[in-house]
């Protein structure tokens, strides 16, 4: 698919970084180190799509590194794919590595879809990791140390 147009990012407002919101069903929540990791919860769908975007968006703003955390969605219907597609054109934009966390439900949709374009991982500690934010320990597979 060919970007049409041109994609700005603006520097978001300091009083609305690291701040949760919830949109009627869904929310999310943001941690700010080792990296900007977004968690979602919920149904996003189109009613909260578009703020779901609009967070996003002003995570990415501030981001050296992005996670997208989308395990905990329960529903993810097709106008959410705009958002992590518009988080993936930001992302490249600016230089910003990210990946995405999928959970069953943004599976199912990125299958549907045939979403293969975004970048995932399977876990967030296996993102951080490959994001180059963290690092795994020599002693155990299952620890990361944050660097």
């Amino acid at each position: 698919m060919t970007p049409i147009g041109t994609r700005r990012v603006y520097r978001p407002d300091p009083r609305s970084i690291g701040v949760s919101e919830q949109w009627g069903p869904a929310s999310a929540s943001v941690a700010l180190e080792p990296a900007v990791v977004v968690s979602i919860l919920g149904e996003v769908d189109a009613s909260n799509a578009g703020r779901l975007a609009g967070y996003l968006e002003r995570h990415v703003a501030i981001a050296t590194a992005l996670v997208v955390d989308a395990t905990a969605v329960d529903f993810f219907g097709a106008p959410a794919m705009a958002a992590l597609h518009g988080v993936d054109r930001c992302c490249a934009a600016l230089g910003i590595r990210w990946r995405l966390v999928p959970g069953p439900a943004v599976r199912r949709v990125l299958r549907v879809c045939a979403s293969t374009d975004l970048p995932r991982a399977e876990t967030v500690r296996l993102a951080l990791v490959e994001l180059g934010v963290a690092f795994e320990a020599p002693a155990a597979a299952d620890s990361v140390v944050v660097g």
